[in-house]
């Protein structure tokens, strides 16, 4: 089967990218022809066995898309893009000779109509999380949840001599308790209830460090230094750029003691399941799509205090109480036993989302609607 694959590439750092290229490799070694057109990719070298056409913008892309068609007749395009991303592909691609499978996630509840309307005019719907998939279908849309895997080999855990290097390099000695963020600084990732709760845990254990991996000069988010600072922290807070090389992130989580995601809303929280992956306890808001990660005793669920319904889809926001989440959190340090039953039931569930499954549903969902 043709099949043109659209999402953003940045090799900076995107999560479309990283279950973007599992994805796509699979399919080609499956036999298919594919070609991806890629949001934020400037052409740089890459490993593939596909090729990336770079747009820069989403009408870049759309002309891009009818041009491979004019010139190759492709069969399907898959676009895995935010909904409100997706929206100008349907309008303008209309009718359309090809069929259109969109993935993605649905972050917060409920399911505005107006984009409910949008993924109305797809020839298919896969959502990345069961709690995205449950919205969907509570708004009358046909979607289909589509598991998506972790590549299990290269996000492991690491030996005792791997972390005990790992964490001479980062400078943390043998009895410091460290706390891992990877999360865009922007407002909702909810950096700054993180920093809080972590201030409560170091009050308590003044030798712990919290290591956050973002955008520190995002000029949407905070002015991370002055926030550390002003609450205290400073002097035990370490911040990563985005976008750094696979093996310090992988060393980033190996050195780690703790993860914790206090995030307002999630349509799956990649970072959790790399953190998931390398054995690292984790500790996130309990709503969306990180409540269903990390329930069944596989981490630690931070209470929600209140909620407000945002302008980005009129979507709920989660705010975590704080203070639950220094209680989560200290017990993630102190319990032992727990943490142990929780970082293996963890593992255990992690290990089995593999993306042949991802690529099977794929697969079945493009048999359907070529069929029809």
């Amino acid at each position: 089967m043709k099949i043109v694959y659209f999402t953003d590439f940045d090799l900076a750092g995107s999560g479309y990218l990283n279950l973007s290229v599992p994805i796509c490799t699979e399919l080609v070694n499956r036999g298919h022809e594919l070609k991806a057109v890629g949001l934020g990719y400037k052409g740089e070298e890459h490993y593939h066995p596909f090729s990336i056409i770079p747009v820069p913008t989403i009408q870049d892309g759309i002309g891009t898309i009818q041009n491979l068609y004019n010139l190759w007749g492709f069969d399907v395009l898959v676009v895995a893009l935010d909904i409100s991303l997706q929206e100008p592909l349907l309008n303008i691609m209309q009718p359309r000779p090809f069929k259109y499978i969109g993935i993605m996630p649905i972050e917060a509840d409920p399911l505005c109509m107006s984009w409910a309307m949008v993924l109305m005019g797809m020839n298919k719907t896969l959502i990345i999380s069961k709690f995205g998939t449950k919205e969907a279908i509570k708004a009358g849309i046909n979607a289909d949840y589509i598991q998506i895997g972790i590549d299990t080999n290269s996000w492991r855990p690491p030996t005792n001599e791997e972390r005990q290097r790992s964490r001479q390099v980062f400078g943390l000695d043998d009895d410091t308790f460290a706390v891992l963020t990877v999360a865009d600084n922007q407002e909702r990732k909810n950096l700054s209830s993180a920093m809080e709760i972590f201030k409560r845990l170091n009050k308590k254990y003044p030798k712990s460090k919290y290591m956050l991996v973002t955008r520190p000069n995002s000029q949407v988010g905070w002015k991370l230094q002055d926030y550390a600072q002003e609450i205290g922290i400073l002097n035990d807070f370490m911040v990563f750029e985005r976008g750094i090389l696979f093996k310090e992130l992988w060393m980033l989580y190996a050195s780690a003691d703790a993860f914790m995601l206090t995030s307002k809303a999630e349509g799956l929280g990649m970072p959790l399941l790399e953190a998931m992956a390398c054995k690292l306890p984790c500790l996130a808001t309990n709503c969306t799509g990180m409540k269903e990660l990390l329930e069944n005793d596989r981490g630690y669920l931070i209470d929600v205090k209140f909620t407000y319904r945002d302008p980005f889809g009129n979507g709920r926001r989660y705010f975590v109480d704080i203070n639950s989440g220094a209680k989560q959190l200290i017990q993630l340090k102190e319990d032992t036993e727990t943490t142990i039953k929780h970082v293996e039931n963890a593992h255990n569930y992690i290990s089995s989302r593999t993306w042949d499954i991802a690529v099977d549903m794929l697969e079945k969902s493009m048999k359907e609607i070529m069929n029809e």
